[in-house]
């Protein structure tokens, strides 16, 4: 059996102000060639589970394009018809193939195309033929269309989110394309389109109950796999929205009755299903009426792993209006301020300007004297097993607050590179993070309350008020009842 193995992996936020060329792609690393790959970043945990699944199965894996960067505005057009038709390539070359394992991402817009998936796994189907098996993992973060239904055998998305089970769900679905290609199962796709768009938090009830009842029903009854497609909500496609997949062994009737029925629960879920998150103005008074510290207060809006640049200073700058002190703040994207801070050198004191460069949602820039810390020539930030390359990465200390910034635009994820930088968490009153939620976990022995704030941001979470044009309607929550036509 031969499998080739590759993909491509953005997010596309089309309200952000950064555009995606091949050089974004470049900063996280393209695969090329032959290699092996580990389970070390979620752009190689497919072809990693592949590899490993390649003696048992008899399989020849042949490893094609891997190629990711950070979420940002569309891809350039050149750029993703240059990375995809690589990869294309790389299958044509591969042939003849029985089966093509694919890390997508699912939310990648490009200039010219909506659906970027769907246009790869399109082509993909015309060279490998319509019997050869075509799986592809995705974020739940995803859109869905038509031609990625009827392109994929088995499209497989993470169940958690935030991502924990990236791994896993790789496994999984490398285990489903063997039984496929043993002619064990015959895999059927069921789809429901939940028309809503809306935010759904594993971590939390009532989504935590929900998820644990899907895995109980996997393996039972015919079914083999359940995902749950959250959508983007910051995408102004036309294909935009959640939905429920349901993959039985031959069994059409059976899946998309488990489908609906999954979905309906899903909508009645709506607006309850993320974790609360205040104003500025609310998050400020918590602080100041806060018994312990430090407080932690996750910048929602700003959050680069949803298309934001990671620079705006309104958190820091609104605490340093109100008198607050030891504040420590991060990860901020400033190439600048982080060159400077090089050049200058670990203990050089200098006058530097702060953030608040990226765009006009990125607020004023924060013109401080800073004494540069500890420096940081090749960062790495921790992700659930996964290692980020930051770029250099600097720790300026002001008077009362102390940046930690990096040349590489990522959320924040854990506090490693803050511990390594020499800052000290504990001490802190304030910690600001660039996240909505990915950074809970690793940061929860280091605050004794967090907060998730809704300043202003390219990802401002009341998507209500972002200038949509394109959506399909009726879909909530623009709409009160688009369920009503098909109830």
């Amino acid at each position: 059996m031969r499998v080739f193995c590759g993909g491509i992996l953005t997010e596309t936020n089309t309200f952000s102000p950064l555009p995606v060329g091949i050089a974004a792609f470049e900063r996280h690393g393209i695969r090329r060639g032959n290699y092996v790959a580990d389970a070390s970043h979620w752009s190689t945990v497919v072809t990693w589970a592949a590899q490993q699944r390649a003696a048992a199965e008899n399989w020849t894996v042949i490893t094609g394009l891997l190629a990711d960067a950070e979420p940002g505005a569309a891809v350039v057009r050149r750029a993703y018809e240059a990375l995809r038709d690589e990869l294309l390539e790389g299958v044509r070359a591969a042939m003849p193939l029985d089966a093509v394992a694919l890390n997508l991402h699912g939310g990648m817009v490009a200039e010219g195309y909506d659906d970027c998936e769907g246009d790869l796994i399109t082509r993909v189907r015309d060279i490998v033929g319509p019997h050869a098996v075509i799986g592809a993992l995705f974020d739940p973060h995803s859109h869905l269309s038509s031609e990625m239904l009827a392109g994929t055998t088995l499209p497989v998305f993470y169940k958690e989110n935030p991502h924990t089970d990236i791994t896993e769900r790789a496994v999984q679905l490398v285990d489903l394309m063997a039984r496929t290609l043993r002619g064990e199962i015959k895999p059927v796709v069921s789809a429901y389109d939940c028309r809503m768009m809306d935010v759904f938090q594993t971590n939390c009830e009532p989504m935590r109950t929900f998820v644990n009842e899907i895995r109980a029903m996997e393996g039972r009854d015919g079914v083999l796999d359940i995902s749950i497609v959250h959508g983007f909500r910051r995408a102004d496609i036309p294909i935009v929205g959640a939905w429920v997949i349901v993959i039985t062994n031959d069994l059409r009737s059976r899946g998309d009755g488990l489908a609906r029925e999954l979905g309906q629960r899903l909508i009645a879920m709506r607006g309850q299903a993320f974790a609360p998150h205040v104003p500025l103005e609310d998050a400020l008074r918590r602080v100041h009426k806060a018994s312990r510290w430090p407080v932690l207060l996750a910048d929602l809006a700003d959050n680069p792993g949803g298309g934001s640049p990671g620079d705006s200073t309104y958190i820091v700058d609104a605490l340093l209006a109100q008198g607050v002190r030891s504040i420590v703040a991060g990860i901020l994207w400033d190439p600048l301020a982080v060159r400077i801070a090089f050049e200058a050198g670990e203990g050089a004191v200098l006058p530097m300007r702060i953030g608040g460069k990226a765009c006009a949602l990125s607020g004023r820039p924060l013109d401080l004297v800073v004494r540069v810390g500890r420096l940081l020539p090749e960062a790495l930030q921790l992700c659930e097993g996964t290692r980020i390359r930051m770029g250099r990465v600097a720790a300026l200390h002001a008077e009362a607050v102390t940046f930690l910034v990096a040349e590489v635009r990522t959320q924040t994820y854990a506090p490693n590179l803050f511990l390594e930088a020499g800052i000290d968490l504990s001490t802190a009153t304030v910690i600001v993070v660039k996240s909505a939620q990915h950074y809970r976990s690793r940061f929860l022995d280091h605050f004794a309350e967090d907060v998730v704030v809704d300043a202003p941001g390219v990802c401002a979470a009341d998507i209500e008020r972002l200038p949509f044009m394109r959506i399909r309607r009726p879909i909530w929550p623009f709409d009160p009842n688009p369920w009503q036509e098909s109830t």
